[in-house]
């Protein structure tokens, strides 16, 4: 199945690779902004928070995903880094995948792809999921509207998700549908359960 490349992927991203025994991440599609492709959402203090990847388009808006650089004219793995630290440094499982989240981000890779694989690899691994990742060769147009690619290209999700204790519970109703960070800081290895649910959950993208 084609899925297209995101940075700390949602929890539906997941939801939805986890009913995959092996993908392929969509390299040669048009790269498309405002899109999951180089940011994410966590939860702070004053609500979700989205969190985005600075990026040089070389050929404009036809540039594939695999040209897309990373730009460093600002310092926005400071500023993510900073917003992950403020938002989570009380949750249960900081201590152990903070420093490992900070790492990640701090990576110096130049091409976005490469940067958002080298955290899905390591996501997978602390979710214990056993999925085979490999990239696309060519473009392929998806068919419909159930194409990965087309459903989990949407600003707001409405995926049925298991309720699990977030860091800000006494403000907020719980949120639903935000990074893979807010689920691992605070389900840790249990976070694999919200992933992959007894039930089979329904994908509605609005």
């Amino acid at each position: 199945m084609l899925f297209s490349t995101n940075y700390f992927g949602s929890i539906p991203y997941f939801q939805a690779m986890g009913k995959e025994d092996s993908i392929v991440i969509d390299i040669h599609e048009f790269y498309k902004k405002q899109t999951w492709r180089n940011r994410t959402r966590i939860l702070e203090s004053n609500g979700p928070l989205y969190l985005s990847v600075p990026v040089i388009r070389p050929a404009g808006s036809k540039t594939a995903v695999k040209d897309i650089e990373i730009s460093n004219d600002s310092n926005w793995r400071k500023d993510h880094w900073k917003a992950i630290e403020s938002s989570y440094k009380h949750a249960p499982y900081f201590f152990y995948y903070g420093p490992l989240i900070k790492s990640l981000i701090e990576h110096d890779d130049k091409l976005l792809y490469q940067f958002n694989q080298r955290i899905l690899k390591q996501l997978l691994e602390w979710l214990d999921l056993q999925i085979e990742t490999t990239f696309s060769n060519k473009y392929q147009a998806p068919k419909n509207k159930l194409d990965w690619r087309v459903q989990l290209d949407q600003k707001k999700f409405n995926y049925r998700q298991r309720r699990y204790i977030q860091v800000f519970q006494d403000k907020f109703e719980f949120v639903p549908n935000l990074s893979i960070i807010d689920l691992l800081m605070n389900e840790g290895p249990l976070g694999r359960n919200h992933i992959l649910p007894k039930e089979r959950h329904l994908f509605i993208g609005k």
